[in-house]
């Protein structure tokens, strides 16, 4: 580095590109992918996933080198942190996508999903804006990883352009998310005008020698940085009252895409949140505490009264990842180190169990987007046990059930809230989680004790009748003898029976993507210590 009159030019170094190896692998498979499709035939696309699989899987293997091996330093002049935190985060994104790759290949043939070089392309883009996010220690580097995923998502929300549902998702999701990134992005001038910094750490340590006022100094600006950073946030996480987007855009979006945004955006979200939050502002957490904490009580109890009413499942699902994220937003109102750990702990158990969700929700929805109501799922487990067994899984750890993997994912948070002394968070949360547990085991219930509901056109069969009173004609004449006229027996159209609806068959990917989500929700609950184990060195390194 070279400083000179406030001038500088940084030269990065072989070890800065090593910090973001998972980066660059993942952008490389995208790259490869897009090559790829031109040279593939129309009818083997399905490979392009496969080669999508292989980047995140490189992805994760220099992830977990980094975790093992590496410095914990930053990148790039401290804007790209390569801490356990970072790493951590990356996993999940990368188990997100990788399941949202697997969900893929019959589902979007299925769905008469043709461009599908672009489709590949776009989700492992997606993923490194969200990692990017995640690991982001610089105000900008937020922004650019935050835009890398929203245009990513804008497109893939709306992919399925036959479909209106599909566009009108794509179409609120890119207004939407563009008044809040405008939000976000002038909170963060205004950080920077109240600071002079963009760097994380440079915000915490000017916060840290100069004395906050309200009223005068860099207050006034600084509180109107912060309200505008929330904002921008809490949209990004589905934090009521900024969820309205997050319904319709999960029921249009092409379900493998609603699986892998639902996990993947909130990772990168709430990483970024706590690093703007309890680091950098750390020491002014008594002016934005009651603000969070009154967005963590809404969002916990909106969430759930609204999921309540839903008989779309991934539209219940939807509503449910509005809650879930109250119970997040309970950690970083915490902000202790305890706390941004089992924000950690509930990101990965999050992941595993939403994401089997959805993949259930895909396997069981038809080729025009319909078919995962509650009336669908009744008497699933007679004609796929094995579909109705994963789906009880995953919706029993959502609800927290021992010894699933969400139980530990909410004792965690509550734990760390009430030693953090926010036990009327804990409370809270606890009741929510009780209502939650109603709309969880009402599709469990469907599944299992309800009859299959009969669908299709009714077909057309023949029935004789028989007919009126015969008419009487007149004499004829030859005969004179009175003629009678039988009318022959009337053919009318009857509905034939219904058959009950059978889902479509799953693709060996997909029922590879279930398994691994089914494997991870119940050997996590198992046996947690590993990954809790992970969780609590990761958040070590954000509070550094």
């Amino acid at each position: 580095m070279i400083v000179a009159d406030s001038a500088f030019t940084y030269t990065p170094g072989a070890a800065d590109w090593v910090r973001i190896l998972p980066e660059l692998i993942l952008l490389g498979a995208a790259l490869i992918v897009l090559l790829a499709d031109l040279a593939t035939p129309a009818g083997r696309k399905g490979w392009l996933a496969l080669i999508g699989l292989l980047g995140v899987a490189g992805s994760a293997i220099a992830a977990a080198l980094l975790f093992a091996n590496g410095d914990g330093q930053s990148a790039f002049f401290g804007m790209i942190a390569a801490d356990k935190a970072a790493l951590f985060a990356d996993f999940v994104i990368l188990l997100s996508v990788g399941l949202g790759l697997l969900f893929s290949p019959g589902y979007v043939e299925r769905q008469g999903i043709t461009q599908l070089g672009e489709y590949y392309a776009l989700m492992l883009l997606a993923a490194l804006g969200m990692m990017f996010m995640a690991s982001a220690t610089n105000l900008m580097i937020i922004f650019v990883g935050l835009e890398v995923l929203s245009l990513a998502l804008y497109i893939l929300s709306a992919y399925i352009m036959s479909r209106s549902r599909s566009r009108e998702a794509g179409m609120k999701y890119f207004i939407l998310s563009s008044f809040a990134s405008g939000f976000l992005l002038y909170g963060m001038a205004l950080t920077y005008g109240a600071t002079g910094q963009t760097n994380l750490q440079a915000v915490r340590v000017f916060m840290a020698g100069n004395a906050f006022h309200s009223g005068t100094g860099f207050g006034p600006l600084l509180i109107a940085g912060l309200a505008l950073m929330a904002v921008g946030f809490c949209f990004k996480v589905s934090a009521v009252p900024f969820q309205a987007w997050t319904p319709d855009v999960y029921v249009g979006a092409p379900t493998s895409v609603t699986a892998f945004m639902s996990v993947g955006t909130k990772v990168a979200a709430f990483l970024a949140l706590a690093r703007v939050f309890d680091v950098a502002l750390l020491s002014v957490h008594a002016t934005w505490m009651p603000v969070l904490w009154a967005v963590a009580v809404l969002t916990m109890i909106g969430g759930n009264i609204m999921a309540v009413t839903q008989r779309d499942v991934k539209r219940m699902l939807a509503y449910s990842s509005i809650a879930n994220a109250g119970y997040m937003l309970i950690a970083v109102v915490t902000g202790t180190q305890d706390a941004l750990a089992a924000l950690l702990i509930y990101l990965a158990a999050y992941a595993a169990m939403n994401l089997g969700a959805f993949g259930v929700a895909l396997a069981v929805e038809r080729s025009d987007g319909t078919g995962a109501t509650l009336d669908d799922f009744a008497g699933l487990a007679r004609h796929r046990p094995a579909l109705s067994a994963a789906m009880s899984i995953f919706l029993l750890s959502l609800a927290g059930v021992p010894p699933l993997v969400g139980f530990w994912g909410k004792f965690y948070v509550f734990q760390a809230a009430i030693i953090g002394g926010h036990l009327e968070l804990a409370i809270i949360g606890v009741l929510t989680s009780v209502i939650g547990m109603f709309y969880y085991l009402r599709v469990v219930w469907a599944m299992y004790f309800q009859e299959p509901r009969a669908v299709g056109i009714p077909a057309v069969s023949t029935l004789s009748v028989e007919p009126p009173a015969p008419a009487a004609a007149p004499a004829s004449a030859s005969g004179g003898g009175a003629a009678v006229l039988v009318a022959e027996p009337a053919v009318v159209a009857a509905p034939a029976p219904q058959e009950a609806y059978q889902p479509p068959v799953l693709a060996p990917g997909a029922w590879l993507g279930l398994a691994f989500a089914v494997a991870l929700t119940v050997v996590l609950g198992i046996l947690p210590s590993g990954f809790v184990d992970l969780a609590i060195q990761a958040a070590h390194t954000i509070l550094r």
